[in-house]
């Protein structure tokens, strides 16, 4: 059967390409065809491209505000995502290719089933088109699952308009789980559909997996270069303090992350340029300790077993933090800013053998709902 995986736009979401890259994998192994839909964003016209532009240029050059958000045009986004694509192009195959989502009703012609997940695929303000994540361009036969897929946040952000028809058209899902334990309760209480939680896709893979991505040999010793701080947004106040955290620890820090994007990226551009996700995966593996403040940041640091901290994002969605880590009974790592880490956490030991348990009871139960999934869509 082949199998089409829906997720949000790949770029440089290193959280992102590894969770599409091990949900494909997964369907594969369990003797199906899997393939990326490798989606991106319609094109805007031509006038609207250059008025976004202007407007980016008045408020930066003419009026001068420095506190509203700067993005990258389609041009800077493909030259600072330049090495992260070159994996989802290179490893995640078989691919659809880079198509625009108003060409996904022609694709999903030629598939059998689509498995739409995991990441932050429900979040209206991060969709693309939310409908289109709730398979709104599929013609009737064609089996929809999704799988861990998130809605972000423990307070509900549709529309009533949303609710309606995003609603109607999960009813018509063979299977539906989600990620975080907050979106069972909201998506019965608001669409009135039971759903069943799973792992995120990342979870499925083994430490092996991940080596083999990034080509080291199981033979290498892991650890030994200090604290990994992956951090996606090192200029907020809640993360000021890490240098002290390291001179707590007496480790020296290291970082993996690019300048943040803003209206200077033309003055050197390679500075804006993310790294290849095989060097993320070897952040990992080298480190000692981890400080994030990202979900999948917290992810592969149980993966690897890397003793870490979190950083909650409100903004970016506190509820993803908190379910996860109450699965593996790790709430006490989560704070709210740095210099609220309780600095006994630093060096107090993890129980890896109990904490790997359950990971692997978790792999299961996400294996057996695609198995079953899977399987309805055979018949």
């Amino acid at each position: 059967m082949k199998v089409g995986i829906l997720t949000l736009p790949l770029w440089n979401n290193y959280g992102g390409i590894l969770q599409a890259y091990s949900l494909r994998l997964t369907v594969e192994r369990l003797g199906h065809n899997a393939v990326l839909i490798d989606v991106q964003r319609d094109s805007l016209d031509t006038h609207i491209r250059a008025l976004k532009q202007v407007k980016r240029w008045i408020k930066s050059k003419v009026l001068r505000i420095d506190n509203q958000p700067y993005y990258p045009n389609s041009h800077e986004l493909k030259h600072i995502s330049s090495k992260p694509r070159k994996f989802v192009e290179r490893k995640i195959i078989p691919s659809s290719g880079h198509i625009p989502i108003s060409y996904l009703s022609t694709y999903a012609k030629e598939l059998d089933a689509i498995v739409v997940g995991s990441d932050q695929v429900w979040r209206p303000e991060y969709c693309p088109s939310l409908e289109a994540y709730f398979l709104n361009f599929t013609e009737k036969g064609l089996r929809k699952i999704s799988y861990s897929a998130s809605l972000g946040t423990s307070d509900w952000r549709f529309s009533p308009k949303q609710a309606s028809q995003c609603g109607s058209l999960l009813k018509d899902f063979h299977s539906v789980s989600v990620r975080e334990s907050s979106a069972i309760g909201l998506i019965k209480q608001h669409m009135n559909i039971d759903v069943t939680q799973v792992c995120d896709p990342t979870l499925l893979l083994e430490v092996s997996d991940y080596l083999e991505v990034a080509g080291i040999p199981d033979s290498h010793s892991s650890g030994g270069h200090g604290i990994f701080c992956y951090v996606l947004d090192p200029k907020e106040p809640r993360m000021q303090g890490l240098k002290e955290i390291g001179k707590e620890m007496s480790s020296e820090i290291f970082y993996i992350m690019p300048k943040a994007f803003d209206k200077n990226y033309q003055k050197s551009r390679k500075d804006y340029v993310f790294e290849p996700i095989e060097s993320w995966i070897k952040a990992f593996y080298k480190c000692d300790f981890v400080i994030t403040d990202s979900f999948h940041g917290c992810v592969f640091s149980i993966i690897f077993n890397k003793p870490f901290v979190a950083i909650a994002n409100t903004d970016r969605g506190r509820t993803r933090f908190e379910s996860l880590l109450a699965i593996f009974n790790l709430e006490e790592r989560l704070f709210s800013s740095v210099k609220d880490i309780d600095l006994s956490i630093l060096n107090k030991p993890l129980d890896w053998e109990k904490i790997n348990e359950i990971r692997e009871n978790e792999k299961k139960k996400g294996f057996q709902f695609l198995m079953d999934s899977l399987d309805i869509c055979s018949k």
